[in-house]
Protein backbone atom coordinates (compact mmCIF):
# COMPACT_ATOMS: atom_id res chain seq x y z
CA UNK A 1 0.00 0.00 0.00
CA UNK A 2 1.23 3.47 -0.88
CA UNK A 3 1.55 6.02 1.90
CA UNK A 4 1.09 9.77 1.34
CA UNK A 5 4.34 11.72 1.16
CA UNK A 6 3.06 15.01 2.56
CA UNK A 7 3.40 15.46 6.30
CA UNK A 8 -0.16 16.83 6.58
CA UNK A 9 -1.85 13.91 4.82
CA UNK A 10 -2.98 11.42 7.37
CA UNK A 11 -1.30 13.29 10.24
CA UNK A 12 -2.72 14.02 13.62
CA UNK A 13 -4.59 17.11 14.59
CA UNK A 14 -1.73 18.23 16.90
CA UNK A 15 0.78 18.06 14.04
CA UNK A 16 -1.58 20.04 11.82
CA UNK A 17 -1.94 22.76 14.49
CA UNK A 18 1.82 22.91 15.04
CA UNK A 19 2.47 23.36 11.34
CA UNK A 20 -0.15 26.14 11.15
CA UNK A 21 1.50 27.91 14.10
CA UNK A 22 4.88 27.63 12.41
CA UNK A 23 3.47 29.10 9.18
CA UNK A 24 1.86 31.97 11.06
CA UNK A 25 5.13 32.66 12.87
CA UNK A 26 7.04 32.67 9.58
CA UNK A 27 4.48 35.06 8.09
CA UNK A 28 4.78 37.35 11.11
CA UNK A 29 8.57 37.44 10.75
CA UNK A 30 8.27 38.22 7.03
CA UNK A 31 5.89 41.08 7.73
CA UNK A 32 8.20 42.36 10.49
CA UNK A 33 11.22 42.28 8.17
CA UNK A 34 9.32 44.02 5.39
CA UNK A 35 8.08 46.72 7.79
CA UNK A 36 11.59 47.21 9.16
CA UNK A 37 13.00 47.57 5.65
CA UNK A 38 10.25 50.05 4.74
CA UNK A 39 10.87 52.15 7.86
CA UNK A 40 14.63 52.07 7.28
CA UNK A 41 14.15 53.31 3.73
CA UNK A 42 11.68 55.97 4.87
CA UNK A 43 13.98 57.31 7.61
CA UNK A 44 16.99 57.15 5.30
CA UNK A 45 15.14 59.21 2.71
CA UNK A 46 13.96 61.66 5.35
CA UNK A 47 17.54 62.02 6.65
CA UNK A 48 18.84 62.67 3.14
CA UNK A 49 16.11 65.26 2.55
CA UNK A 50 16.90 67.09 5.80
CA UNK A 51 20.59 67.18 4.85
CA UNK A 52 19.79 68.31 1.33
CA UNK A 53 17.60 71.19 2.48
CA UNK A 54 19.19 72.09 5.80
CA UNK A 55 22.91 71.84 5.19
CA UNK A 56 23.26 74.96 3.01
CA UNK A 57 21.41 77.00 5.64
CA UNK A 58 23.52 75.44 8.40
CA UNK A 59 26.71 76.44 6.55
CA UNK A 60 25.39 79.99 6.12
CA UNK A 61 24.39 80.29 9.78
CA UNK A 62 27.70 78.80 10.91
CA UNK A 63 29.69 81.26 8.81
CA UNK A 64 27.69 84.18 10.24
CA UNK A 65 27.95 83.03 13.85
CA UNK A 66 31.67 82.18 13.54
CA UNK A 67 32.31 85.79 12.52
CA UNK A 68 29.61 87.69 14.40
CA UNK A 69 29.99 86.25 17.90
CA UNK A 70 33.70 87.12 18.29
CA UNK A 71 33.05 90.52 16.68
CA UNK A 72 30.30 91.19 19.22
CA UNK A 73 32.61 90.14 22.05
CA UNK A 74 35.43 92.44 20.91
CA UNK A 75 33.00 95.32 20.34
CA UNK A 76 31.70 94.88 23.92
CA UNK A 77 28.21 94.07 22.75
CA UNK A 78 26.07 91.22 24.03
CA UNK A 79 27.54 87.95 22.78
CA UNK A 80 24.88 85.77 24.49
CA UNK A 81 27.11 84.65 27.38
CA UNK A 82 27.74 80.92 27.78
CA UNK A 83 25.07 80.13 25.21
CA UNK A 84 27.01 82.32 22.79
CA UNK A 85 30.15 80.31 23.50
CA UNK A 86 28.26 77.09 22.79
CA UNK A 87 26.88 78.62 19.58
CA UNK A 88 30.37 79.70 18.58
CA UNK A 89 31.86 76.23 19.13
CA UNK A 90 29.04 74.60 17.16
CA UNK A 91 29.40 77.17 14.38
CA UNK A 92 33.15 76.57 14.16
CA UNK A 93 32.56 72.81 13.97
CA UNK A 94 29.99 73.12 11.17
CA UNK A 95 32.03 75.72 9.28
CA UNK A 96 35.21 73.64 9.60
CA UNK A 97 33.35 70.60 8.28
CA UNK A 98 32.21 72.55 5.23
CA UNK A 99 35.65 74.02 4.58
CA UNK A 100 37.41 70.67 5.01
CA UNK A 101 34.95 68.96 2.67
CA UNK A 102 35.48 71.70 0.10
CA UNK A 103 39.27 71.49 0.45
CA UNK A 104 39.20 67.71 0.03
CA UNK A 105 36.95 68.14 -3.01
CA UNK A 106 34.42 65.79 -1.45
CA UNK A 107 31.19 65.44 -3.40
CA UNK A 108 28.49 67.80 -2.12
CA UNK A 109 25.43 66.49 -0.34
CA UNK A 110 23.15 68.43 -2.66
CA UNK A 111 22.81 67.21 -6.25
CA UNK A 112 24.95 70.01 -7.67
CA UNK A 113 28.39 70.19 -9.18
CA UNK A 114 31.28 70.42 -6.69
CA UNK A 115 32.48 73.73 -8.16
CA UNK A 116 29.03 75.25 -7.62
CA UNK A 117 28.96 73.96 -4.03
CA UNK A 118 32.38 75.48 -3.28
CA UNK A 119 31.31 78.77 -4.85
CA UNK A 120 28.16 78.86 -2.74
CA UNK A 121 30.20 78.10 0.39
CA UNK A 122 32.52 81.01 -0.43
CA UNK A 123 29.54 83.28 -1.09
CA UNK A 124 28.04 82.30 2.25
CA UNK A 125 31.23 83.55 3.93
CA UNK A 126 31.04 86.81 1.96
CA UNK A 127 27.42 87.20 3.04
CA UNK A 128 28.44 86.46 6.64
CA UNK A 129 31.11 89.18 6.53
CA UNK A 130 28.60 91.69 5.15
CA UNK A 131 25.98 90.71 7.74
CA UNK A 132 28.53 91.00 10.56
CA UNK A 133 29.58 94.47 9.37
CA UNK A 134 25.93 95.45 9.17
CA UNK A 135 25.26 94.07 12.64
CA UNK A 136 28.17 95.95 14.20
CA UNK A 137 27.32 99.14 12.34
CA UNK A 138 23.85 99.32 13.88
CA UNK A 139 23.59 101.01 17.29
Amino acid sequence: MLRPSSNLLGSSRATHRASLRAERLRSLWQVTRALRALLGTLFGTLYDLVLLVGLPFAYLAAAYLALDLPARFFAHRGAYGRFGLLLFVAAIAVAATGIVRAAQEAPPVAPVRPKFARTMLALSWVAAVLATIGDLGMP
